[in-house]
């Protein structure tokens, strides 16, 4: 049967299908990251974004379509996380621009919406790369302005849109090298494709339901209440993640970690295990974890850090006004104390693991009584949440595009209480720029990268965005790393190991860096950062 145009009780079906259908691809998103890191997320923060924006319409008190694509774009705005959730966001605001007072949405109309959606992600990115989502996006919507006068039925339509999107999706690696040698098609456009086709499928009546999963009784905010001091937290980290396709039961993998910390909730079947657990070293039970499956869906909080932001929100309104104040993002208690010593305000927990909303962003700068507010994102998938938080806050919000922990910290170094901000933040940026980065992990998956055959387990470093060696031991390419970091301008190697390094394994490596490098000041520090074994700084 014919149909002409998609009234407000279509599109919300539309909506929550398009939502429903990412929740249960996700982890296939994930999987899609050019680096085989433990950390590829666009997926997860794709989703967190989309159900931030159901949240909102479900909380709508009425449905009209200018009401539907509001809430969505509000929702997805506060809610966005990492880049891929904050392009998905300026999409959603583009799509309500085009919606706005409209009764009903017929081929041209949806044209119009999804041109003035891709219109508005172009303009929010300030250097655009072809062969991403937006990308996706974009052509999607350049044949739905070109084709929409062929149609008459809105099904047709919107069904000759989708595959458009997944044609365009295939032939992102050849738009991209780095998607080509990885072999993968770009992540966020995949998402995209994902949420277009649960879009269709409830346009053609059929209702997507949430796949069944193994339920765990899992509280995933901590009650603080429950402390009245921080001291009565014995276990720091509250953990969470999940095993997909685990080689062995949940309960032979309880039987490994069910000394390692308490709260414990480990339960599944033959496709996930879903795990919970309060534990002083994260790294050391996803350490485990990755041998018994793929993870997805990692979430770390620190409960001391909240338990003090907490009481920092309580007494905020006694807190005198300041000239600066600082919101740092990073993971780790080490890093946390650098960036505390540093006399950052707020530590958000985050990064590597866990992209931070521009909500949670926003309410950290929020929570400083000061006259300007400097965010340091320490992580290039966070810079654009944190410009979207300033763009939307009331405050003196400056965001440093800090990409790395060493950069934020060099960032705080180069600033000085007495100067004006503009003079600060010209050398906070240039402090930023003098810092090289190397970052040494595990392969999560077999790949291809530079000509570099990687198998899954291996230990990988990663310098200037590159994979530039691997092989089988942490401390061996953590060396080898540093080789290639260094120059004859370098004169300070700073090492931050993660939580799953010993101390004694750490005395040798800095007496084997010392070697390698001889004229360079060489500093060793705690960052009990998880999944990654070594941060390496060199200045």
């Amino acid at each position: 049967m014919l149909m002409e145009y998609i009234d407000n009780v279509r599109f919300k079906k539309m909506l929550l299908g398009a939502a429903v259908n990412l929740e249960n691809n996700k982890s296939i998103v994930d999987s899609l990251n050019v680096f085989p890191v433990p950390d590829g997320d666009t997926g997860t923060n794709m989703n967190l974004t989309v159900q931030a924006a159901v949240r909102e319409i479900n909380n709508l008190s009425e449905s009209t379509i200018t009401a539907l694509s509001s809430a969505a774009a509000n929702g997805s705005l506060m809610g966005a996380r990492g880049n891929s959730g904050v392009i998905l966001s300026q999409l959603f605001r583009g799509m309500a621009k085009g919606l706005s007072g409209v009764n009903q949405i017929d081929c041209k109309t949806l044209a119009e919406a999804l041109r003035s959606a891709s219109d508005t992600a172009y303009k929010a990115v300030m250097r655009p790369v072809e062969g991403t989502m937006l990308t996706v996006a974009r052509e999607t919507a350049e044949k739905a302005m070109a084709t929409y006068e062929e149609y008459e039925d809105i099904i047709s339509f919107f069904d000759s849109l989708v595959q458009q999107a997944k044609d365009t999706l295939a032939r992102t690696p050849e738009m991209l090298s780095v998607l080509k040698q990885a072999d993968v098609v770009d992540a966020g456009g995949k998402g995209l494709v994902f949420l277009m086709e649960g879009g269709l499928a409830a346009l053609k009546g059929a209702e997507i339901k949430e796949e069944k999963k193994e339920k765990a009784v899992i509280e995933t905010e901590v009650e603080l209440e429950e402390f009245s001091s921080e001291d009565e937290i014995i276990f720091t980290y509250c953990t969470e993640f999940i095993i997909k396709n685990p080689l062995k039961t949940a309960e032979e993998f309880l039987s490994k970690i069910y000394d390692k910390g308490d709260s414990i909730v480990c339960v599944g079947n033959e496709n996930i295990i879903k795990t919970h657990i309060h534990t002083n070293n994260p790294g050391q039970i996803l350490a485990i974890a990755v041998k018994y499956g793929e993870l997805t869906d990692i979430k770390i909080d620190n409960m001391k850090e909240q338990f003090r932001a907490k009481k920092k929100g309580n007494n905020k309104n006694n807190q005198k006004k300041k000239k600066y104040g600082f919101v740092a993002i990073g993971m780790g208690e080490g890093i946390e104390k650098v960036f505390t010593d540093l006399n950052v305000d707020v530590f958000v927990s985050g990064g590597q693991t866990m992209n931070p909303s521009t909500e949670d962003i926003l309410e950290a700068a929020n929570s400083i009584n000061a006259d300007h507010i400097i965010v340091l994102p320490n992580n290039s998938n966070i810079i654009l949440a944190a410009k979207q938080a300033k763009e939307i806050s009331d405050k003196n919000i400056h965001v440093i595009p800090s990409k790395s922990i060493p950069q934020g910290i060099a960032a705080l170094i180069a600033f000085k209480e007495e100067s004006d901000i503009d003079d600060n933040i010209e050398a906070m940026t240039q402090a930023v720029k003098e810092v090289k980065t190397g970052l040494v992990t595990y392969a999560v998956r077999d790949t291809v990268f530079n000509d570099l055959e990687i198998k899954k387990d291996q230990i990988i470093a990663i310098y200037d965005g590159n994979i530039v060696n691997h092989g089988e031991n942490p401390e061996d390419e953590t060396i080898e790393l540093i080789k290639k970091m260094v120059d004859e301008d370098s004169f300070l190697i700073t090492l931050f190991y993660g939580d799953q390094v010993d101390e004694e394994t750490v005395k040798g490596i800095a007496a084997r860096i010392e070697e390698v490098a001889k004229d360079c000041d060489v500093e060793i520090i705690y960052g009990g950062q998880p999944l990654y074994y070594y941060i390496v700084s060199v200045e």
